[in-house]
């Protein structure tokens, strides 16, 4: 019975019940500016919503952090200010889906799988921020794993 499940979930603290919880999203149109996130999650923060969640990319060795905005309107949960340099610096694009997971302290782990269906791997932020070519997609891959 998922009813007697979330209340379970509402009993306990939220960090311990987030820890590790994984959601995922798509890449829409006018996913740049802004994210919707689930409204799953957005309960089971059971009123502790954060202001600023910091996002890293999985698989980085840097874990350079992302300082991004969330909003609630209309009832659902939003990354805005700080996503779109987000989207910028990883090339998010149309049809990609990510996997977000909830590592405490309102921080978000996000893997990327491209069109393809496989997960993009990037090079440490460091990397990408110090490159000296005159790529503007925000990112060097360094693989695709398969998955």
């Amino acid at each position: 019975m998922g009813g007697g499940r979330h209340r379970r979930l509402r009993s306990a603290t939220v960090e311990y019940e987030l820890e590790g919880f994984e959601f995922f999203t798509i890449i829409l149109e006018n996913s740049s500016k802004r994210q919707r996130l689930p409204d799953t999650f957005m309960e089971m923060l059971d009123g502790h919503r954060p202001k600023h969640v910091m996002l890293r990319q999985a698989g980085t060795g840097l874990r350079r952090h992302w300082d991004v905005e969330v909003v609630i309107r209309k009832d659902h949960m939003y990354l805005c200010r700080g996503w779109e340099q987000f989207v910028h610096a990883y090339d998010l694009r149309h049809g990609y889906f990510l996997v977000f997971r909830y590592d405490g302290d309102a921080m978000l782990t996000v893997k990327v799988f491209i069109t393809t269906i496989c997960r993009m791997r990037y090079q440490d932020d460091d990397d990408a921020s110090n490159r000296s070519s005159g790529s503007d997609s925000g990112y060097n891959t360094s693989s695709i794993e398969f998955g």
